[in-house]
């Protein structure tokens, strides 16, 4: 396949994994920024040094802190930004693109505003321009750290055509990063941020020394709940079982290296929810995810019973020892 000319908007630690990918596989890759220190970092020293030290990343990516300047012949575009920035940035991308682009997007979450899909969000953000050739986003178990280290990584890339998603698997794909195609793209998302809140809850019962048993309860009942709301959208049952449903949601709720478990054994530490969001500097995706899908829960009246605990936890000050006591009960089985 021929080079692609990639841009990726944001120079987070995502991004700059897959930076790192794309351009190992010999695309033109620029990465935007505002942050002028890792602009620098990457042009100067081929490294982002705030999220990954001293480690270097392929010489030939490329850093501006000019919008213009990132656009100029952009092929594929990729928004590495968190869920908050996305209606700025693609004001500015509207304003500066020169032509048609494939739009990927990384970041997770619900829409808040409409109570619905925040790809729907996206998609009309870009209404009325000609900037949105095809939309597409990335979904599954991939740890930044762990890419830019070159470890094995698998995950789904879920586009409005399987011939657009396979046509991008070989942008991506190489020997140590596997891509897999899927059109799914309600079922993929739904994963990718309800596992967010599971995994709140698996670091809950980490804390309490609930034991393995425990621990693969709550993730079959929490796969059982991430399908029972997606059904509501439409998703396929099979995306459930796939990198970007069931891959992802063991890993996010059993790493240590994922926030929303961390944050979870904080709440335990303290037992008060508040607390140890007040304690904890990171941004926890899992908490507001958990408060949109219990009010789309309340709306279409989807029967979530982990989802209304874990609410109830972080919003009602519920005392976590509520988790461990209620979520086994009535458990409801696809």
């Amino acid at each position: 396949m021929s080079k692609k000319n990639i841009t990726i908007i944001g120079t987070g630690a995502y991004g700059t994994a897959l930076a790192n990918v794309l351009a190992d596989n010999d695309n033109n890759v620029i990465m935007y920024g505002i942050v002028e220190q890792q602009v620098d970092d990457i042009n100067i020293y081929h490294q982002n040094s705030v999220f990954f030290d001293n480690k270097k990343i392929n010489k030939t990516i490329r850093a501006t802190n000019s919008m213009a300047a990132a656009l100029e012949n952009t092929d594929i575009l990729i928004l590495g930004v968190p869920t908050a920035a996305i209606k700025h940035v693609v004001n500015d991308i509207i304003k500066y693109a020169k032509k048609p682009m494939d739009i990927i997007n990384t970041a997770k979450g619900l829409d808040e505003e409409n109570l619905g899909l925040l790809s729907d969000k996206i998609k009309k953000y870009f209404e009325g321009s000609n900037v949105i050739s095809t939309y597409s986003a990335l979904y599954g178990p991939s740890i930044a750290i762990e890419v830019v280290d070159r470890q094995p990584t698998a995950i789904m890339i879920a586009s409005e055509t399987i011939e657009k998603a396979k046509e991008l698997c070989n942008v991506f794909s190489n020997e140590y990063f596997y891509m897999y195609p899927t059109t799914d793209i309600a079922g993929c998302e739904i994963s990718a941020a309800l596992k967010n809140s599971i995994a709140i809850g698996g670091g809950i019962l980490k804390a309490y020394n609930a034991g393995d048993n425990a621990h693969a309860t709550l993730l079959t009942l929490g796969l059982n709940e991430m399908y029972e709301f997606g059904k509501h959208f439409g998703a396929k049952l099979e995306t459930f079982l796939n990198f970007a449903g069931l891959g992802d949601l063991i890993l996010t709720a059993s790493s240590k290296k994922s926030r929303n478990f961390r944050l979870g054994e904080r709440i335990v530490e303290l037992n008060d929810a508040k607390k140890a969001l007040e304690s904890f500097n990171l941004t926890v995706e899992g908490v507001e995810t958990a408060r949109i899908a219990h009010e789309i829960g309340v709306k279409y009246q989807i029967s979530m019973n982990f989802f209304e605990i874990i609410y109830n936890i972080l919003y009602n000050n519920v005392k976590p020892i509520s988790l461990l006591n209620n979520v086994f009960r009535d458990v409801k089985l696809v």
